[in-house]
């Protein structure tokens, strides 16, 4: 009898301490909804909520919390290594192991020949291929700083005195969210980000 081959997402419990394959709902998909609700200088800052829905379709649970991210600049969110905020849009969220597999499968087809095993990354779970954009993460941190682009889960937000800048508080959100990914996004986690206001940029 050939061993059980392991889903990307079993790999995935892998790289993340937190997470606990044994309570995984088998079928069951997430669908993350962001609303920015502000824009300064250094940060954009978003609430979010994460619903589970299982094999039939129907919401099983959900989840709510804030991302930062860092300033938004519609003029440049578009190119490699802005520090913006990415476009609005509907992105997969996929496990380390599955986004090395894309990134080679991508340079392949590009000309570029690459190992899989030879493309390093940092994070665990990654936002997959915003326009003109690679390696946005969601990942812990506290504020614009922290983020070239990347997302910041946290329970709580604070701004500086002049009101013009946010950071994040995180109390644990990161670990349940990834929690809830590994649980309940088997079948596949999308994040649906904006409403926003690029039209004003165009």
């Amino acid at each position: 009898m050939s061993p059980k081959r392991l889903s990307i997402f079993d790999i995935a419990t892998m790289y993340e301490g937190e997470q606990d394959s044994a309570t995984a709902v088998p079928g069951a998909r997430v669908k993350i909804s962001t609303n920015r609700i502000y824009y300064g200088n250094k940060s954009t800052l978003s609430e979010f909520v994460a619903t589970a829905y299982d094999r039939n379709g129907k919401s099983i649970k959900s989840m709510n919390g804030y991302f930062l991210e860092p300033g938004t600049d519609y003029n440049r969110a578009k190119k490699e290594g802005s520090d913006t905020a990415i476009m609005s849009g509907s992105y997969e969220v996929i496990p380390q192991a599955e986004m090395r597999k894309r990134i080679a499968e991508r340079r392949t087809l590009n000309g570029e020949r690459i190992i899989e095993h030879d493309i390093k990354l940092r994070y665990n779970w990654y936002i997959d291929n915003p326009p003109g954009r690679s390696g946005i993460a969601i990942h812990s941190g506290r504020d614009g700083r922290n983020t070239t682009g990347c997302f910041i889960p946290g329970d709580s937000i604070s701004s500086n005195k002049e009101k013009t800048d946010y950071s994040i508080i995180d109390k644990g959100k990161r670990g349940k969210l990834f929690r809830f990914f590994n649980d309940y996004g088997q079948n596949g986690i999308r994040i649906n980000v904006g409403p926003d206001f690029e039209e004003l940029y165009k």
